[in-house]
């Protein structure tokens, strides 16, 4: 969503003919739709591709090139005076229309549940943003930035979770082609996690994915995690592990502190932790009100004493519980936004993570008007205060 600045009456941006920097409009057109992203404590601010700042020596209003924000003058402190956001560099103040501020991450796990920074227990909500990695290798921040200004309208206290993967086959899923053999893969995961911590987001990082064509080995599991370590992620070992080429019994816990589970099975099929801090479940597809009933109902199951199902597989001796794929909405004949709410209503009362998956957003997609308001309802209902 665009953020306008406004002083005295009248509306900040940048010319992209002249690359001039003002402060003197009287409305708010395309010119004067900016981006606010936080950097460190401050802020820089985007028109148009230009970074909105203030010259060192004139003190005046100036543009540079987009990312030239680190020297004097770049970057802006974001404050609420009131119920107003404000924007300040050196004299210059600007109140900010449209604002929506990124939440100030905690990541901590204690027993079943995450924490916020008072030790309370919160419910971490989430979405699909499969190809959000492949975005950001591509094209830097600015790919992720609508998604980014999405999550934020979706109002979590707490940060949201986007579920990506971290590899793909289009021969098996149709829209995404992404390997760790690429050229400079490893060095994106730091700045990815990082600009997604910037963002308000953690990003649940799915391991193996499509693995029967990308066919990554283990150390894939470690050097990924590696380059995470110390940051505000989630680790997840995979896919749909029955189906897409990798053993979830064979991955080692990444390091001290992380937080992770083995990966997902196939509907309904619990994958046991063995070690890991969390299971994953991907709920029944069956009808509504079967996923309602499985809200409740799996968690006893999925926590009873560990033992092996039929096909030798462990299940049970699980803690912490993630949803992370249930019955699509976005499609013509999907759920509906009361529906949305009581399946997250559902989920608060036993899972730490519940991951609203839609068609959109699972492709890389802005949602549609009424996906995004049946994710608020979702977003909503795992509230818990």
């Amino acid at each position: 969503m665009a953020v306008y600045l406004k002083r005295d009456g009248l509306y900040a941006g940048i010319n992209p003919n002249t690359f001039e920097a003002y402060a003197d409009r009287t409305v708010a057109a395309e010119w004067e739709e900016g981006t606010v992203t936080p950097q460190d404590q401050y802020s820089d601010i985007v028109f148009m591709n230009r970074q909105f700042c203030v010259n060192e020596h004139t003190r005046q209003l100036e543009s540079r090139n987009k990312g030239d924000f680190w020297g004097w003058g770049g970057r802006w402190d974001i404050v609420k005076v009131g119920n107003i956001y404000t924007a300040t560099c050196d004299r210059h103040v600007f109140a900010l229309e449209n604002y929506t501020p990124v939440v100030k991450l905690h990541l901590e796990q204690r027993g079943y549940n995450f924490v916020d920074a008072n030790g309370t227990p919160i419910i971490l909500p989430g979405i699909d943003m499969f190809p959000a990695l492949r975005f950001f290798k591509d094209n830097g921040p600015a790919a992720l930035q609508p998604f980014f200004d999405e999550s934020r309208r979706l109002g979590s206290p707490h940060g949201t979770v986007w579920r990506v993967w971290s590899q793909g086959s289009k021969k098996q899923n149709n829209f995404l082609d992404l390997s760790p053999k690429e050229a400079g893969y490893y060095d994106v995961i730091g700045p990815f996690i990082d600009c997604c911590n910037a963002n308000g987001v953690f990003p649940l990082l799915t391991c193996y994915v499509d693995n029967q064509d990308v066919q990554s080995p283990l150390s894939h599991w470690t050097e990924l995690t590696r380059r995470g370590q110390g940051k505000k992620v989630l680790w997840s070992g995979g896919n749909q592990y029955p189906k897409n080429g990798f053993d979830p019994w064979a991955l080692s816990n990444p390091y001290t502190g992380a937080i992770w589970s083995r990966g997902s099975s196939t509907d309904d099929e619990q994958t046991g932790p063995r070690g890991a801090t969390a299971s994953e479940l991907h709920a029944t597809r069956q009808s509504f009100e079967r996923a309602l009933m499985d809200a409740t109902a799996s968690p006893p199951t999925m926590r009873k004493p560990p033992s092996t199902a039929p096909d030798g597989h462990p299940i049970g001796g699980s803690g912490m519980l993630w949803m992370t794929e249930g019955n699509p909405f976005g499609d013509s004949n999907g759920y509906n936004e009361l529906q949305a709410w009581k399946l997250g209503r559902g989920y608060s009362i036993e899972w730490a993570l519940a991951v609203f998956h839609n068609r959109q957003s699972q492709f890389g997609q802005l949602m549609t008007e009424k996906t995004f308001k049946e994710a608020a309802a979702w977003f909503r209902g795992l509230r818990l205060s």
